[in-house]
């Protein structure tokens, strides 16, 4: 399950030589969200599409609305923000956009809690690596909800590995270099989506309380407060 993540900062020239995209209009682009520690869902994220064989930067809600949906957004009940790799290619909300637009969801984290309801623990849940973040597996749509121009994305999810199912029994699909490519291309499948991230990169850590709060926000947020795991 994904359903807080952390992005940080990305206005480093790091950042645009491993996104690998076009810098004509600076970098970041204007609309892109600012540095977040903190991400929620429904809140405007930024996502990598393929458009002619080039990668583009794209900015929609955490939550995809499909395009078919076109009632105020007051009527949309679905909870979006994650689908099922399993069954996303079959489900009427996420089918069109897992044959025509999927996207890559950068990201340096993602948030899982334990414990009991109102005392739980919140982890941070990062991997090895050497690039400045990694890839989550998406898909987006474009909509018009009530008559309004509406960008939306989601994350795709796969069972979890042994390094975090004591947390969740789902992760998110984290791809790496070579995969995140092939899913831009259309080629690669669902069965290889459904492998969770490699349990030797995975790396957690216990972090304050304060990040259950959506309008905190920082680096601080990431930083560990306990013995990890």
């Amino acid at each position: 399950m994904c359903g807080r993540f952390a992005i940080g900062d990305i206005a480093g020239s790091d950042w645009v030589d491993w996104l690998a995209i076009e810098t004509e209009q600076g970098w970041p682009p204007p609309d892109w969200p600012a540095a977040n520690w903190n991400v929620a869902p429904t809140q405007a994220i930024g996502f990598i599409e393929n458009m002619s064989g080039n990668r583009r930067c794209r900015v929609g809600r955490w939550g995809l609305v499909p395009h078919w949906f076109q009632k105020p957004m007051s009527e949309f009940k679905a909870t979006t923000f994650n689908a099922r790799s399993e069954e996303a290619a079959a489900k009427p909300m996420f089918r069109d956009a897992w044959k025509r637009r999927r996207c890559l969801i950068p990201a340096i984290g993602y948030y899982e809690w334990s414990g009991k309801k109102g005392n739980k623990t919140p982890w941070f849940i990062s991997m090895q690596r050497n690039t400045p973040g990694f890839w989550f597996a998406g898909l987006w749509a474009e909509a018009a909800p009530g008559g309004e121009s509406l960008v939306s994305c989601t994350v795709l999810t796969t069972a979890a590995g042994e390094a975090t199912e004591h947390l969740h029994p789902r992760s998110p699909v984290v791809l790496d270099e070579v995969e995140a490519q092939q899913w831009l291309d259309g080629q690669i499948d669902a069965a290889t989506l459904m492998c969770p991230i490699p349990d030797a990169r995975v790396q957690i850590h216990e972090v304050d309380r304060a990040v259950g709060k959506v309008s905190n926000n920082g680096p601080e947020l990431i930083e560990p407060v306990g013995l990890g795991l």
